[in-house]
């Protein structure tokens, strides 16, 4: 862990960017469609766990809470209702500006971009049309694009794979410790991103091509 010299984010081939909660601001839209329909199922949830799971896809939430004992009935739809209350508020998500500005800043640059995310791809494709983000975008790794998802390192594998670059050419962009466990369980170096804000460079002196 050391400190984030931004010249040294654009020394990279490609950078990949986790989407909830790192690109855009919308984990409270996330967190407010699940306290939602964990009611409707007649049990509640500490919204800080949503945080703690972030990155992880939906339906691994909704076993979470099955693990844990919790009455969640048919888990895909439980998945389908989530989703469906979080798409309601979808054009009210914002992004968070500095984080979209290192997006901006790369492709100028020449750099290759990807989105590794664990939502869906639908919201991944609309969220980045509503901010017009589409063509700054390479390729993009939702939840339904592997088997495995974060914390392992699937998603940002694939997404180097798909901009064409090895792992060590590529550094990721996450704000959860299990998007950033992800990064590194795939040899990738990672940056961690609290509220729009670059807190933490990780390097990972295992990187393998």
């Amino acid at each position: 862990m050391s400190a984030i010299n931004f010249e040294d984010i654009y020394r990279y081939r490609g950078l990949i960017f986790d989407l909830d909660g790192t690109l855009i601001n919308s984990m409270p839209w996330h967190t407010k469609a699940w306290i939602q329909v964990c009611a409707e199922h007649g049990f509640t949830i500490d919204p800080k766990i949503i945080y703690q799971l972030g990155g992880m896809a939906s339906r691994n939430i909704v076993m979470h809470f099955k693990e844990e004992g919790k009455n969640v009935g048919d888990v895909d739809a439980f998945v389908r209702r989530k989703v469906e209350l979080y798409r309601a508020n979808l054009d009210k998500v914002e992004l968070f500006a500095p984080i979209a500005a290192i997006l901006r800043t790369a492709k100028a640059r020449g750099l290759k971009c990807a989105v590794g995310t664990g939502t869906q791809r639908i919201n991944a494709t609309d969220i980045l049309k509503i901010h017009h983000l589409t063509d700054l975008v390479d390729a993009i790794v939702s939840a339904d694009d592997v088997t495995r998802h974060k914390p392992h390192p699937d998603t940002f594998l694939k997404a180097a794979e798909l901009l064409g670059l090895s792992p060590a050419e590529c550094l990721v962009f996450d704000d959860g410790p299990v998007g950033l466990a992800a990064a590194q369980n795939g040899h990738m170096d990672c940056v961690e991103v609290l509220n729009g804000t670059l807190v933490n460079f990780f390097c990972n002196t295992e990187k393998q091509d």
